[in-house]
């Protein structure tokens, strides 16, 4: 017995006629009486009276349409488990953070993560921007966050999140000083600088440009709450999410230049040949709702 004589023999009873079961099935007429035929001849029941008017079900018939259906749908709730089973991640799922958890929106990314994949582990690991993409390449992670522009590297995938504001700070008994300041200002104070690779360096470059030298480096150091730590103790300029220099919290409230916001994308990166595959899927799409954006903006 195969499904598809089922599916027939339910269509037949619901048209009463085989020309217009033949139509609704996309099967030819002669198909159709043919599965009928089978089906009764392997149940060993008639299943139908062939009247004038069509075809009627025999009282067999009609107590056996009800069970051939209760099949049909025990099939396809069959079909939708198995689909929802090979979609639903049972295993590791490995994403990297670039920067705090609370502002990449983490707790809310895990949290749609466990809603929809509640027996997936999810590894969680430090990652600076720069070297996310090497990380993905060496197959050390699904996705990571990262700052940055990558439309000119065609082996990543980048979901864009937002657009950090990023300013100058300095320490607060700076604060006369900066709001006077000209970039050759800026360019003639200590700066705390950072790794080669960070995007932040391409930003400072690009501001002190007119000047034509890096200015004096205080320190190079690779973590923003370091960086925020050694300017509010005097140690020089350095550049800054604006978040993280007005932010109480995290100590004395910093002296931000008035010469205005840089901007700088944020994302989640993964593979461009991994899009598709589970894990990588869900980390964007739970990134998608955690950061509000467009439905399916993670699956693109």
């Amino acid at each position: 017995m195969e499904l598809y004589h089922l599916r027939t023999f339910v269509t037949v009873a619901e048209e009463g006629n085989l020309s217009r079961a033949a139509q609704r099935l996309h099967l030819s007429q002669p198909a159709v009486s043919a599965h009928v035929k089978t089906l009764e001849e392997e149940l060993g029941v008639g299943l139908f009276l062939r009247t004038a008017r069509g075809m009627e079900l025999t009282p067999s018939g009609s107590r056996l349409a009800r069970t051939a259906r209760d099949a049909l749908q025990r099939a396809q709730d069959m079909l939708h488990q198995a689909r929802s089973l090979r979609d639903r991640i049972t295993g590791d799922v490995r994403v990297t953070r670039n920067t705090d958890s609370g502002y990449l929106r983490l707790p809310a990314l895990l949290q749609s993560l466990s809603d929809n994949h509640p027996q997936a582990l999810v590894h969680v690991d430090c990652c600076d921007s720069y070297a996310v993409a090497e990380r993905l390449k060496a197959g050390a992670m699904h996705a990571g966050f990262a700052y940055g522009d990558f439309r000119d590297d065609p082996s990543v995938t980048a979901l864009p999140l937002a657009m950090a504001s990023v300013r100058v700070v300095g320490p607060p008994q700076w604060a006369e000083r900066l709001s006077a300041a000209s970039v050759a200002d800026l360019a003639s104070m200590p700066w705390i600088w950072f790794h080669p690779g960070c995007p932040f360096v391409g930003m400072a470059e690009r501001l002190l440009a007119e000047e034509g030298q890096r200015p004096r480096t205080a320190a190079v150091i690779n973590d923003e709450h370091t960086i925020r730590a050694l300017v509010a103790s005097g140690q020089g300029l350095s550049l800054l999410r604006e978040d993280l220099a007005l932010h109480a919290p995290l100590g004395e409230q910093l002296a931000v230049w008035p010469g205005g916001a840089l901007g700088l994308p944020i994302s989640l990166v993964a593979l461009t040949r991994r899009m598709e595959e589970p894990e990588v899927k869900a980390l964007m799409d739970a990134a998608a709702v955690a950061w509000g954006l467009d439905a399916g903006a993670g699956s693109q």
